[in-house]
């Protein structure tokens, strides 16, 4: 455990200096590859794949360049997932990384974009220590958004996809790597391969609407009050959005605020260093994963995790024994909470890193430093027939 708190903080330490002012910069170092991005990778037609050297098919890391504090990713012919070759990040082998690894292209994101890709990954460590993910970052290295963090091994090929709607117009640096803290009997590694940055066929109606979301997609969607048009609450970026989102639950919008933009905004300025504190949110969106309960050191608590407009999801921790001392709105025995349900969420935003992340409340046992009450509403997955927990 001590070679881990030294490796922990070699990291926090490559990290910080690399990082150009931005502490929480995923992309310290760029090397290239193959030469700049070639300038048809930002052009292509934005109906087709703007990624280019997508599947790693030329052979090589073309296109593509390390945006990591450390580690060398290369080109790999033992695991992929269509063609001959992928990229592997990390190693299969221990010990693991001390610090970051990662490949980065630069893009420009089409209106109404969907990013796919497939991954391979594994580790015998822990989210604590290790993790494989992506991210958006800014041209000059300072993450926007986190699409996904996790330590675990897939044992096959994975396909991930996320919306990047919100990015629409702007040139970004789509990022995929893992990070470690150099533990001696551990791993951690990520195969990447076929990436897939496209425009919907829904881009002019909901330019945020993350794919997954939308049951029904149409570009008339922003006419009509159907649930394709819920999860648009970023697009509007009004910072007081009564939520856009639910359309079709008029009593449900006025009774529960979503401001999902305004996450955007403070997740942002966590990773860039400029707010450091805990942040008031409202926000609304699709439960993807609920699960087991789990005991803390400040007692049992149930975890879910909720899909934004921008593809982001982020994790909703609820303090069960405060509920079940609440004298109202005291919830079933855990989980009361379904994936495809529609929630709103007010609460806590804690960011100790990129990788860890999440909203808390705490009902009527919110402590005397912060004053701010939260709740959680679940809902049909329309939005509608909602049911409020303190």
């Amino acid at each position: 455990m001590f070679r881990r708190f030294l490796a922990a903080i070699a990291v926090s330490a490559v990290l910080a200096a690399c990082s150009g002012g931005a502490d929480r910069s995923l992309a310290p170092d760029v090397a290239s590859f193959g030469g700049p991005a070639h300038a048809d990778a930002v052009t292509t037609a934005a109906t087709g794949n703007v990624v280019s050297n997508p599947g790693f098919e030329t052979g090589s890391l073309s296109s593509w360049t390390s945006c990591g504090s450390v580690g060398s990713p290369a080109i790999s012919t033992v695991q992929a997932h269509s063609g001959s070759y992928s990229a592997l990040i990390g190693a299969t082998n221990k010990p693991e990384v001390n610090g970051t690894a990662g490949i980065c292209q630069t893009v420009t994101v089409p209106t109404g974009a969907s990013l796919s890709f497939w991954v391979y990954e594994g580790t015998d460590d822990t989210i604590k220590y290790v993790d494989q993910e992506a991210d958006v970052l800014s041209t000059s290295g300072t993450q926007l958004t986190q699409l996904y963090a996790e330590a675990t091994s897939t044992n096959g090929w994975v396909e991930k996809t996320f919306s990047l709607g919100t990015y629409a117009g702007q040139t970004v640096q789509l990022y995929f790597g893992i990070k470690g803290n150099g533990y001696a009997s551990d791993y951690v590694y990520l195969y990447l391969d076929d990436v897939s940055l496209t425009a919907t066929a829904a881009a002019t109606a909901s330019p945020s609407a993350a794919p997954s979301l939308a049951p029904s997609p149409a570009p008339s969607a922003t006419a009509k009050p159907t649930a394709s048009a819920k999860p648009t609450a970023t697009a509007t970026a009004a910072p007081t959005s009564t939520p856009t989102a639910t359309p079709t639950a008029v009593a449900t919008t006025a009774a529960f605020p979503c401001n999902d933009a305004q996450f955007n905004s403070d997740q942002a300025a966590f990773a860039a260093g400029t707010i450091t504190a805990d942040q008031p949110e409202d926000i609304c969106g699709a439960v993807t994963q609920v699960l087991a309960a789990k005991k803390t050191s400040s007692g049992d608590h149930g975890y879910f995790y909720v899909e934004l407009p921008s593809g982001y999801q982020i994790e909703i921790v609820s303090n069960l024994d405060a509920m079940a001392q609440a004298s109202t709105d005291q919830p079933p025995a855990w989980p009361w909470v379904a994936v495809n349900q529609y929630v709103y969420v007010q609460g806590r935003y804690y960011y100790d890193s990129a990788s860890s992340q999440g909203i808390d409340w705490t009902e009527d046992d919110t402590s005397s430093s912060w004053s701010h009450i939260g709740y959680v509403a679940v809902c049909t997955d329309s939005g509608t027939s909602c049911q409020k927990y303190w």
